[in-house]
């Protein structure tokens, strides 16, 4: 398969996100900064992700009224790491798959665009799925409307995708882009005290992809679709009991409490898709054991291990017992650190208050619990 001329991630996917983080650069800088990547034949996969490249925001300001003449360059580095570290990972997706043929860079570029295919069609039916979801609506409460899927989300989702494919190589042959996005989709559920804006279905997609990962590997003759839902149940009232927790305490004002839930969507997500791991390797083991006994002829042996496995609550209906054994430590230690006086702030040395944008107080991080516990108990 020749390679096709143009496999360029499009850094003018940024557009918004660099005029709302960077506003002090005029129109004139922005457009000659992008003038180079303006080609007809690009098909850009979604935007650079700032975090971790380059902190334009912290540039100090130029004079009010004078063009900053390092501001396009600014723009234009962040925009060629930001794109250079999508395509690293989706060039180290493309070496992971499995293939007899020679390494050559024609074979690596034809490779890249169809998954760089897979992840744009299924962008799109992430955005039709998600659209769907909240029927079209525009809550209030959002922080964004529910309507176009904004540039940094669609860079967001690409790097999501990306890592997809790199646990799972035949991703494109295996799951058509539709039926992803019908996996990434959370599922209209009581347990969601946040608008379903895009953030928000992005954070629930983070969360699913974990715990789809997981299902793939571990095979409990289960619907992949049937894992998820009951995965999402499961993770959405965990995160849900624990933000009620944290502001009933601290009385979080409504965009906190967002970022609270979806970094405990995240967190929730990480320990289903462990617990489904584990649960599902015990459960291989001793049903090998068992096997072992019945083919030896040691008939008692095996009852002793298919009681076993009863008592330990082997096997998928475990699952859902073992997640709350596994949330129990995150749980003891937000209970003491809500239950800890909070630290008074630190004086700041004048080289770390010169970083610090004005207005900021540091304060101390709170002291972790023991491993253990050591908390206000179970």
């Amino acid at each position: 398969m020749s390679a096709p001329q143009n496999v360029h991630v499009n850094p003018l996917y940024l557009g918004t996100y660099l005029a709302a983080r960077v506003p002090m650069a005029t129109a004139t800088d922005q457009l000659a900064a992008s003038e180079p990547f303006q080609k007809k034949t690009d098909q850009p996969l979604s935007p650079p992700r700032m975090e971790g490249s380059i902190q334009i925001a912290d540039a100090a300001p130029p004079v009010e009224g004078e063009a900053d003449p390092q501001m396009a360059v600014r723009q234009r580095l962040a925009m060629i790491l930001a794109g250079g570290a999508l395509h690293a990972d989706l060039v180290a997706a493309v070496l992971d798959q499995p293939t007899t043929e020679s390494l050559t860079i024609e074979a690596l570029e034809a490779d890249q665009v169809q998954a760089g295919q897979w992840i744009e069609a299924t962008t799109q039916e992430l955005a039709r799925a998600w659209n769907g979801a909240s029927a079209g609506a525009t809550d209030a409460g959002a922080s964004t409307p529910v309507g176009r899927l904004p540039d940094e989300h669609r860079y967001e989702i690409a790097r999501l995708l990306v890592d997809v494919l790199r646990e799972h190589p035949d991703g494109p042959m295996r799951i058509e882009p539709a039926r992803l996005a019908t996996y990434l989709t959370a599922p209209e559920t009581a347990d969601r005290s946040v608008a379903p804006d895009w953030g928000q279905r992005l954070a629930e997609a983070r969360a699913l992809a974990h715990v789809l990962d997981a299902a793939l590997r571990c095979d409990f003759q289960r619907e992949v679709k049937t894992v998820l839902g009951e995965a999402w149940t499961a993770i959405a009232g965990t995160a849900e009991r624990q933000a009620d927790q944290i502001d009933q305490v601290l009385a979080l004002a409504p965009e906190a409490r967002r970022i609270a839930w979806q970094r405990l969507l995240d967190v929730g997500g990480v320990l289903y898709a462990a617990t489904l791991a584990r649960v599902h390797r015990d459960s291989v083991r001793m049903i090998q054991a068992y096997q072992d006994c019945l083919n030896a002829g040691d008939a008692a042996g095996a009852d002793r291990l298919a009681r076993a496995y009863q008592d330990r609550r082997l096997g998928y209906a475990g699952v859902a017992h073992y997640f709350q054994v596994a949330v129990e430590p995150l749980d003891r230690w937000t209970r003491a650190s809500l239950a800890s006086p909070p630290e008074p702030p630190v004086r700041e040395t004048p080289a770390a208050a010169s970083r610090s944008p004005p207005g900021a107080v540091r304060r101390r991080p709170p002291a972790p619990a023991a491993p253990g516990g050591g908390g206000n108990g179970p």
